[in-house]
């Protein structure tokens, strides 16, 4: 009996006896080949080979119609090039000649009539090995080109990992150097302002009201100082989720009055028209929300158009939406490039962070009236044209009476 590894192969028998056909069909069927297909027509073995797919051939050579060299031809014509196809010849045709022509054209194996059964059944078994071995052999490179592209594709996403994270690095490093100096320069400045100030008016010969310009620079520098200082305090507590919210009931007209009061000289002193814009309601709507946190995010949104605008207006108001406030600071300033929308409320960013930038501040203003607005159950999100001017929204939920 046959190995149990080749009780399904498919074996093709040509010749054009039948009674030949019927000696090697009822050897093979004794052997446990039953998987069988035969023709003693030449000239359907083509279309046999595409629709039966045989793992081994048994092939006559002096056929009508077509001999077996011929055969084998066309077989060589439409079979895979990685596809090896074993052929036994079984032939009455005993000569050297006819043996080394049938394996030029492409034989496997050669055996002469009259035959020994036994001989052709080991023969048989020897070929399907081969095949069965060749097989193995392809399956195993098909899986290891399917492991290795795996790998391939692997490796090119680790290396684009890699990269991205090289770049994310170099970023950071950049940004932190952009910091070291920033911080430097914000706490710097201002504190050589207030030691500078505090050596001049000291000066006995000053006028009073060359002191009261002095100091007007000292309260200026403090001011600088201290609010710098009181954004980090603010970034620390807001990224390690310690900055607490206390609501209590305010007035949001009250709120933005006093904030537009309060930057109406910055703006004056620039040149440019800074408005307030309320709805009607605005005079006796109450709501209950974080007052504190809301001033300090707005606050840093007025900053920012303060800063960002060298002609033109800004303006400042809130509209009642969806449950909600929607309050707005428009200006007609710089602007925002779009490669830069994405990375504008990083920490200690601003368009530009290099240490030529033309504008003071730490880049924490954005940051933290993102941050203020989410602690608020809210957002932030903006409108920017380059060269035409910016509109910063902040939105947060909270009950509204009036």
């Amino acid at each position: 009996m046959i190995d149990s590894t080749y009780k399904n192969a498919k074996i093709l028998i040509v010749d054009d006896k039948e009674v030949n056909i019927d000696i090697l069909t009822g050897l093979l069927d004794i052997q446990g080949y039953h998987n069988l297909a035969s023709t003693t027509d030449p000239r359907l073995v083509v279309g046999l080979y595409q629709s039966f797919q045989p793992d081994l051939i048994l092939l006559d050579l002096m056929m009508p119609h077509l001999t077996g060299y011929e055969v084998m031809d066309q077989l060589k014509e439409i079979a895979p090039a990685d596809v090896y196809l074993p052929i036994l010849v079984l032939t009455a045709d005993i000569t050297t000649e006819a043996k080394q022509k049938a394996l030029r054209h492409g034989a496997n194996d050669f055996l002469s009539k009259p035959f020994d059964l036994i001989e052709v059944g080991l023969r048989i078994e020897n070929l399907l090995f081969t095949r069965f071995l060749h097989q193995q052999s392809l399956n195993q490179n098909q899986i290891l080109e399917v492991k290795v592209k795996e790998r391939t594709a692997e490796l090119e996403k680790s290396n684009a990992e890699l990269i991205v994270a090289r770049e994310k690095a170099e970023s950071g490093d950049r940004l932190k150097t952009a910091f070291i100096r920033n911080i430097s320069h914000e706490i710097r400045t201002p504190l050589n302002g207030i030691l500078g100030m505090y050596q001049v008016v000291s000066d006995i010969g000053l006028t009073e009201q060359e002191k009261e310009e002095y100091f007007v620079h000292l309260q200026a520098s403090s001011d600088r100082l201290i609010k710098t200082v009181s954004d980090y305090m603010d970034i620390a507590l807001l990224v390690s989720g310690n900055m607490e919210v206390e609501k209590t009931e305010f007035a949001p007209g009250m709120l933005l009055n006093e904030l537009y009061q309060k930057s109406q000289a910055g703006f004056k002193k620039k040149n440019l028209e800074f408005t307030l814009q309320l709805p009607p309601q605005a005079e006796r709507l109450v709501i209950v929300s974080d007052q504190k946190l809301l001033r300090k995010a707005l606050s840093h949104l007025v900053d920012n158009a303060m800063k960002f605008t060298p002609a033109g207006s800004a303006s400042i108001g809130f509209n009642v939406i969806e449950n909600g406030l929607g309050f707005f600071v428009s200006d007609t300033g710089v602007g925002i490039r779009e490669d830069a929308y994405e990375t504008i409320y990083e920490q200690f960013m601003q368009e530009n962070v290099s240490d030529t930038r033309g504008h003071e501040g730490n880049g924490l203003g954005l940051t933290i009236a993102k941050k203020m607005a989410e602690l608020l159950g809210g957002r932030v999100w903006f409108e920017s044209v380059k060269g035409i001017g910016s509109t910063f929204y902040l939105y947060f939920p909270c009950n509204t009476s009036a």
